[in-house]
């Protein structure tokens, strides 16, 4: 689903810090720093210009006839990496997931920390009763893509996510 400047400009907020504003835009796949930089200020943020420094261009030396003239070496097929120093071969590679799911449930997760008092209480809740409150604002998410939860004032998305984390959790073998 795309995101409209208003969600990006609430991520690009919620960030604690330059490069994790950064990074929220390179989620965004928006390709050039220059062009993220004017789209903030156009936007009315305040931006530091050395967050968003194009890399040096290389130049390309003109190829001599005797560069030209010769022949790829045979690469051998990548080796899989030594795991005498690190053993990490087979276990998964976290930084494959998305990371704006994890913004969305630590938004709710502070909304619910301020409510109940008690970071882990959620650990004291029936599953079943996590899928209830799932299904709900599942049932408002699909109702309206943009809805916010009445008491939270967050994305019913959000919270179906942070619903689902804690099953996920709950439910774990």
């Amino acid at each position: 689903m795309l995101m409209d400047e208003s969600d990006i400009l609430q991520d690009y907020r919620y960030a604690k810090n330059k490069f994790h504003q950064v990074r929220v835009l390179a989620e965004l796949n928006c390709v050039k720093s220059k062009k993220m930089a004017q789209w903030l200020v156009d936007h009315g943020e305040t931006v530091d210009k050395r967050y968003f420094r194009e890399p040096p261009k290389r130049k390309e030396e003109p190829m001599t006839e005797e560069v030209k003239t010769q022949t790829e070496p045979e690469t051998a097929p990548p080796t899989a990496p030594d795991q005498t120093a690190k053993a990490d071969k087979g276990k998964p590679r976290l930084t494959l997931v998305p990371m704006q799911i994890l913004w969305d449930i630590a938004a709710v997760r502070e909304f619910g920390n301020k409510k109940y008092k008690d970071p882990d209480n959620w650990k004291q809740v029936e599953a079943s009763r996590y899928r209830e409150a799932a299904f709900r604002h599942f049932l408002r998410y699909i109702d309206d893509p943009d809805g916010v939860d009445e008491e939270s004032g967050l994305p019913h998305r959000w919270h179906l996510e942070c619903n689902l984390a804690f099953l996920a959790e709950l439910e774990r073998k």
